[in-house]
């Protein structure tokens, strides 16, 4: 049986490159369709004659925001989805399964829907009308005008219709899995595919200090929680600490840190290298997001042997579960796992008492670090990824061949 050939859509970049590597040196990689320029997916392993670049919305994408800030970017997005979405679909001729990533796929459905190729459409967070909700909310918890880019109502329309139109829908963590289940999906209709990460990069070594040194790495802005951290950590006053917040800042980014002081440091954007680097100088990692998918930086954090503190809405649970223990049940909502623990979302209080409890509390804090070192031996690189995928695949062509 000749290998499929497997057409990936996705304006953007995501963990779609990643796949797309793997892919290709499995022989299934038809064609990446992508709005990066060839010189970067170059970079990151995919040959050129494999990649279809439409760069154009890629620029738009960073333009506009520097022109009219979120509030132009957020009013522009759903027509910079179309955009790319109609200029894929005449690269995909030869294709025998389309893998889409949601916001941009419907025209790709619809023509393989015409020519009889499935469709897995990529959702990699939750279902919209849950993220919607969340966030929504959240905004007007905090008094924001909700100029939030990933929830335009022409956006939410788009994604629904699509959900409705793909033959599976791919989705990388329990948490995301059930809110899909919670809008009436089926278990057949999905895919659980937690993400993987770079094991070259994303290694243990000593720390160089003795600073109590809390790390999160992500965006500042409202979705992923930031104020909740920034307030569990002032209020745990920890002696010789520091919060080192890695990420983009946001137009929400100075009310979010409301309350914090000299210890608080707002590093900005860093590359991988350098990532690797303040989490291995860390002590804990914490990521307090309302809502995610699962956040890649959760696995790169324990792949450096720093413990885990997570909500429920990361997708930290799937890592924090790898190996198959059964959580501890604390008070304040709170679950212990070997290698960290899960809390609930908007808690400081939580985030706040489990770090008063590791920096008190050094034989504990080392043997989590111990158990993160366990993360090494599961193989959670990109390439069991992509063989999950692949299993996926063959999966929904069988069951074609059958009809």
């Amino acid at each position: 049986m000749t290998n499929p050939k497997v057409t990936i859509v996705v304006g953007g970049r995501w963990h779609a490159i990643d796949l797309a590597r793997e892919l290709h040196q499995a022989g299934w990689l038809h064609r990446l369709i992508t709005n990066y320029p060839k010189f970067k997916t170059r970079q990151w392993g995919v040959p050129d004659d494999k990649v279809v670049s439409l760069p154009f919305t890629l620029l738009l994408n960073r333009a506009i925001p520097k022109i009219g800030g979120e509030k132009m970017m957020r009013k522009f997005l759903p027509q910079i989805y179309r955009l790319f979405a109609k200029a894929a679909v005449p690269y995909l001729e030869g294709s025998t399964l389309i893998h889409a990533w949601s916001s941009m796929a419907e025209p790709s459905i619809n023509w393989a829907k015409q020519n009889g190729i499935p469709v897995v459409l990529e959702r990699s967070s939750a279902h919209i009308m849950v993220q919607s909700q969340i966030l929504e909310e959240e905004y007007k918890q905090l008094g924001l005008e909700f100029v939030s880019t990933e929830v335009h109502p022409e956006i939410v329309a788009q994604e629904l219709r699509e959900y409705k139109l793909a033959d599976r829908i791919a989705v990388p963590s329990l948490f995301a899995k059930r809110t899909f289940l919670q809008q009436g999906f089926n278990e057949a209709q999905l895919i659980h595919n937690p993400f993987g990460t770079s094991l070259e990069t994303f290694a243990p070594k000593a720390k160089e200090d003795d600073v109590f040194r809390v790390v999160y790495a992500g965006s500042l802005g409202v979705r992923k929680g930031v104020y909740y951290l920034v307030r569990a950590f002032i209020e745990a006053n920890l002696p010789h600490s520091e919060l080192v917040l890695l990420g983009k800042v946001t137009p929400e980014t100075p009310q979010l840190l409301t309350g914090a002081d000299e210890r608080v440091k707002c590093i900005g954007h860093v590359s991988e290298t350098r990532l690797a680097e303040f989490y291995r100088n860390s002590s804990v990692f914490v990521m307090p997001s309302l809502e995610e998918g699962l956040a890649l930086v959760q696995a790169q954090a324990l792949a450096c042997g720093i413990p885990l503190i997570c909500t429920t809405n990361t997708g930290g649970e799937d890592l924090l579960r790898i190996q198959g223990e059964q959580p501890i049940k604390l008070d304040k909502g709170i679950e212990e796992y070997p290698a960290g623990y899960l809390v609930p979302v908007k808690s400081s209080k939580a985030i706040s008492s489990l770090l008063e409890l590791l920096a008190s509390n050094s034989d504990l804090l080392a043997q989590k670090r111990q158990a993160t070192m366990n993360f090494q031996l599961q193989d959670l690189s990109w390439k069991q990824y992509a063989k999950r995928a692949m299993q996926a695949y063959q999966q929904m062509l069988s069951q074609k061949l059958k009809v």
